[in-house]
């Protein structure tokens, strides 16, 4: 990516070129980008599958790269995702496209300060970055009650930045330090299974959520039930989870997306295959969210759909079901799975990890 937009400012200054920059909007579509610069709808249809889908869902904010001389198109740079971009050139009367990575200027910065006012407040006058605080908020939130953390509350955070021309696209804590009173709290961001632990190599979250969505009720449980549509008794391999349609719903867990579509009697459904054996049902959707679809990976707490009535249900509600090595279980027994504490190589190799970031940071543990 520099090399490229280095040969972009050579020929700005060779020969006159121009860079025009335009940030995707809302309202804006790849059909909409090729009318404009008045590029060949073939572009599109020549693209293969995979691309094609990306390129429909360009996030909005991003910023697009146009490359001109004596304003006839040369060359075009669009993000698809995190990682790659869409390059397309003008060379020999033809339109060339290629998929080229994005790379990125990484940071790391360092920063303490009080809580004053309030975290969202201080985090953002001590860093200017408006997400540390939610990212902080997450890594912390079943250790500490954030509506009752008091003044004078000392923070400490290590965190990367990732910028594309200068701008902040990606924040990422590596280290986190919360103290108050006599209590002391520690989050280390491990790099080989991106989960944060703390100094004793406990992490701070479990596997699993301990629900996907923020409900009202469970209407039903796990188990033998009399059906309230088909009006005969029949397992129930899962927990309904009574909401509002539109609710967010959660992935419980880091894994991947096995299947999205209409499910028989499930109606419009969501599985996800985690690890060590686990596969998590979403049922009876609304809808999903752009960027959804199988072979995707997700982390925990990503959404994937929205709280629904669709396939056989007498009302707004989930269906969550939790199979394990092939069975369905009770979705109860993960409501409190137990945190991971590493141990063998895992935990000499987390050790050494954070002992050449404290070394190299100057970090001290309390």
């Amino acid at each position: 990516m520099k090399k490229i937009f280095i040969f972009i400012l050579i020929s700005i200054s060779l020969f006159a070129y121009k860079v025009e920059i335009k940030k995707w909007s809302s309202k804006d579509s790849f059909y909409k980008f090729l009318k404009k610069y008045s590029l060949p709808v073939s572009i599109y249809y020549n693209l293969p599958p995979e691309i094609k889908r990306k390129i429909r869902r360009i996030k909005v904010g991003e910023n697009i790269f146009i490359l001109k001389n004596n304003n006839q198109f040369k060359q075009a740079l669009i993000p698809i995702d995190n990682k790659k971009q869409l390059q397309i050139i003008y060379k020999n009367n033809n339109y060339i496209t290629k998929i080229v990575p994005i790379i990125y200027e990484t940071k790391k910065k360092y920063v303490e300060f009080s809580i004053k006012n309030n975290l969202s407040y201080d985090s953002f006058k001590a860093t200017h970055l408006r997400s540390l605080s939610s990212k902080l908020i997450n890594i912390f939130h079943n250790k500490i009650n954030f509506r009752l953390i008091p003044k004078n509350t000392k923070i400490k955070i290590l965190y990367e930045e990732k910028l594309r021309y200068g701008e902040v696209k990606k924040i990422k804590i590596l280290y986190a330090n919360i103290s108050y009173h006599k209590h002391t709290y520690n989050a280390f961001l491990n790099p080989y299974d991106g989960r944060y632990y703390d100094e004793r190599a406990r992490s701070l979250k479990g596997m699993f959520l301990p629900a996907p969505l923020r409900y009202k009720k469970i209407s039903s449980y796990f188990g033998m039930r009399f059906h309230p549509i088909l009006h005969k008794w029949r397992m129930h391999d899962g927990i309904d989870y009574v909401n509002k349609i539109g609710t967010p719903i959660h992935s419980v867990a880091d894994g991947k997306i096995i299947f999205k579509g209409w499910l028989r009697g499930y109606g419009r459904a969501v599985k996800i295959k985690h690890r060590d054996g686990y596969i998590t049902l979403y049922a009876h959707l609304h809808g999903w969210p752009r960027g959804i679809y199988v072979g995707k990976w997700v982390k925990q707490g990503e959404v994937i759909g929205y709280l629904g009535d669709s396939g056989l249900s007498t009302g707004p509600h989930l269906h969550f079901g939790v199979m394990h090595n092939g069975k369905w279980i009770n979705p109860l027994k993960i409501r409190n799975s137990a945190r991971i504490t590493l141990w063998g190589k895992q935990r000499k190799k987390f050790f050494a990890y954070i002992s050449k970031l404290k070394k190299d940071y100057n970090i001290a543990l309390k």
